[in-house]
């Protein structure tokens, strides 16, 4: 990639992945990749549907829950696909009770069989996944078993997918298969010099054509600048936050330069979350990414 000036669009920000994964101009994307990534499991999925992913409870006191892509198969199969930006502490409970969401909202009334339509989790992790890093494997697939390692319900399943290990520095053409082309297309897009995927890649082409970012209109352009300028921010304060945490460890007494370092440190997770409460991030969660207090978040709400 000998790309100095980003041409194409960031796979990763939400304007990008939600534009390319969850809208019906671009469906064949979405039905590509999970043909590629769930068609062992599940088989060949030949349509989708998609849904809307805001998901409310059944009481007023229950979370709402706002999914990044949410379809179903022509066979009734629920997908969940989401992006995630940085790790969380609860990150596989979260996509647990994604699940049981829908599920619950599932069920109809009078149905004591409980014949609800399986669901499956789909994560891009923008970050190492911890039972990945030392190993080749950049997928992890769990299912409901029992310690025969039998089948115990097929009613739920989760495929989490590590970007992270697909750096710039490979060549498209060497990639193996097509679920190590999504990964590399996905984590690596907005990198992309000219002529990087050639013709005969078919759909992984045409994606690379379709981000083109002069193919965006004027309020199409400030929505993904804006989206960008998010995901940059999170990120930083993020990999701020641990370079912090790392730099604490070794300069232990030096209590000066830690205030100082703190004093930084806060000020980027301030402006982190203040960017996720502008896209409506739950504040529970807010709390997870950014490890302020709930009193810190209330006092940022009461200032915007």
């Amino acid at each position: 990639m000998k790309n100095e000036q980003n041409h194409h669009i960031n796979l990763l920000t939400d304007f990008g992945f939600k534009r390319f994964f969850g809208t019906e101009p671009y469906k064949n994307n979405l039905l590509h990749f999970l043909n590629t990534f769930l068609g062992p499991y599940i088989g060949t999925i030949t349509d989708i549907t998609y849904r809307p992913t805001e998901q409310l409870g059944f009481l007023p006191t229950e979370k709402r829950v706002v999914l990044d892509v949410l379809c179903t198969t022509q066979n009734d199969d629920q997908v969940i696909v989401e992006m995630q930006k940085t790790s969380q502490e609860f990150l596989k409970n979260r996509i647990v009770a994604y699940s049981s969401r829908l599920i619950s909202n599932s069920l109809k009334v009078g149905d004591r069989k409980y014949n609800f339509p399986p669901v499956i989790s789909v994560l891009l992790a923008d970050f190492s996944i911890p039972e990945l890093v030392n190993r080749e494997e950049f997928t992890q697939r769990v299912t409901l078993k029992d310690e025969m390692n039998n089948i115990f319900s097929d009613k739920m399943s989760f495929v989490l997918i590590d970007l992270s290990k697909f750096a710039a520095q490979m060549q498209f053409d060497q990639l193996l298969d097509d679920r190590e082309r999504w990964c590399y297309s996905i984590h690596n897009m907005s990198k992309m010099g000219e002529g990087e995927i050639p013709k005969r890649f078919g759909i992984f082409h045409k994606l690379y054509e379709d981000c083109r970012l002069t193919k965006l209109n004027t309020m199409e352009k400030q929505e993904y600048e804006k989206s960008v300028l998010e995901y940059e921010d999170v990120k930083d304060a993020m990999d701020y936050h641990h370079r912090l945490g790392i730099e604490e460890g070794f300069q232990k007494g030096l209590e000066e330069g830690k205030e100082e370092g703190r004093a930084e440190g806060r000020e980027s997770l301030l402006k982190a979350a203040q960017k996720l409460l502008e896209l409506g991030t739950p504040i529970a969660e807010v709390i997870l990414i950014t490890g302020l207090s709930d009193v810190e978040i209330d006092c940022l709400k009461g200032s915007r």
